[in-house]
């Protein structure tokens, strides 16, 4: 199942690059950045708010991949890499279930994982860092129930070097790890409860230096927290809001567009992991960042932003269909067939890659898109470029690239497709940028 996802996905996400349906944001912000790296400016790049990539996202763990880059030097290496990290978070998860219920569960569980709409989404838009979570968590929930406590710190650091926000996911790993197994146990500092407190404490110390001292000796910060402005838009504001505006808080959340993310994010794992607030716990950081903002595409579930929840949520189902099983087990075969109706139903349902509503436009090839491959590869990489969303991760291998509307200075070459406003509003803005341009000479 594995070795099907990642061919799949690997195909799938290729042609979607092959045929320019990739991005600016992120794919061209990660391509510069890495290229870059390997001219001796490391994870630098002109696209994001930040000179350095450290800037906008505390990410160490991209320090990982380029010697595999420098090997590979392409988008492709990316996509790929990050498909596979994907695939792979299904083995943990397959050894976790079989450890805690059977094989038959275990496989049923995995399967699931590989065809969850928000994994699939995850995989499909772009490259970033933080996918790598999912199977770096994974792996530390299964080491946590083996005790195998050094490599599963081993894990949780990874987990934490692929963003920052990932740092509070880590950290309420330590908490799950002090409330595991209370009031099954009586709440006592045993060995397992003293690591899960250190994991909770320098995971806050790791989170507030990489707010308040790293990421702005990059030239940036907690820059997305403007994506909270109805709270304050910055981290004081937002604690003071919680306590003396609760209305506030419970009016951002139960809006029809969330309640519809929540609904997509929980049906097609049959709502399980609401039957322990343990599992729960583990998912408080990341519904927290994306119900909060007033950003849409965030709460939307067709992006990247559901990399924080995916591993606590199969955490969840794990545990929900134990409970179930020890509550119900004359009809374990009939809650496994509800679930795995429930699996099919958000696949079909959800899925960017399904029989149903099958993407054809990434693997077809048009003269358009023929005609931007010529383009592309007719241009020297030296040459400074401005170019619509979809070439700039096709031409980000230089110093300087840019989107259109986004470059600070006329660059050397600029790539406009008349057809495509994208970015612009309306025509009208959009001619007259490109009657700007024909005034200078271009």
């Amino acid at each position: 199942m594995i070795a099907l996802y990642i061919i799949i996905f690997g195909l799938f996400t290729s042609f979607r690059h092959y045929n320019f349906l990739t991005q600016t944001w992120d794919l061209g912000v990660f391509v510069q950045s890495f290229s870059n790296t390997l001219d001796g400016r490391w994870m630098q790049n002109n696209i994001e708010d930040a000179p350095h990539h450290f800037g906008v996202h505390m990410s160490p763990w991209l320090l990982a991949l380029v010697p595999g880059y420098f090997l590979f030097p392409s988008p492709y290496f990316l996509l790929i890499i990050q498909t596979i990290a994907l695939g792979l978070g299904a083995w943990p998860l397959y050894l976790l279930a079989k450890e805690k219920l059977n094989h038959k569960w275990a496989l049923a569980i995995s399967g699931a994982y590989l065809l969850y709409p928000s994994l699939h989404w995850v995989n499909t838009f772009d490259f970033h860092s933080v996918p790598f979570l999912v199977p770096f968590l994974l792996a530390s929930f299964y080491l946590l129930e083996k005790q195998r406590y050094g490599w599963m710190t081993f894990f949780l650091v990874l987990s934490a070097s692929t963003r920052e926000d990932s740092i509070l996911v880590v950290l309420f790993f330590g908490l799950y790890m002090l409330v595991r197994t209370w009031p099954k146990e009586k709440f006592e500092l045993t060995k397992e409860r003293k690591i899960g407190l250190a994991v909770a404490v320098l995971a806050l110390i790791y989170f507030i230096l990489a707010a308040a001292v790293f990421m702005p000796a990059y030239g940036g910060g907690l820059l997305r927290l403007d994506r909270y402005e109805e709270l304050g838009g910055t981290a004081p504001g937002i604690i003071k809001a919680f306590f003396t505006e609760p209305a506030l808080f419970w009016g951002l959340i139960f809006t029809k567009p969330k309640i519809l993310y929540l609904l997509w994010l929980f049906l097609p794992v049959m709502f399980l992991p609401f039957l322990s607030w343990r599992s729960m716990l583990l998912l408080v950081p990341g519904i927290m960042e994306n119900i909060l903002t007033s950003y849409s595409i965030q709460f939307s579930g067709l992006y990247q932003y559901d990399s924080t929840l995916i591993a606590g949520i199969f955490i969840g189902v794990i545990t929900g269909i134990g409970i179930l099983r020890n509550k119900y087990p004359q009809k374990e075969k009939h809650i496994l067939i509800a679930y795995l109706f429930f699996v099919l139903l958000g696949y079909l349902a959800r899925s960017p890659l399904n029989p149903i509503f099958f993407p054809t436009e990434a693997f077809r090839t048009t003269p358009h898109t023929e005609s931007f491959r010529k383009i592309v590869n007719a241009i020297p990489d030296n040459i400074s470029v401005t170019a619509h969303t979809n070439l700039v991760p096709h031409l980000s291998h230089r110093q300087h690239i840019y989107e259109l509307g986004h470059e600070p200075f006329p660059t050397g070459l600029v790539i406009l497709d008349g057809k495509d406003n994208f970015g612009f509003g309306d025509n009208e803005t959009f001619v007259e940028y490109i009657q700007n341009y024909a005034d200078l000479g271009y």
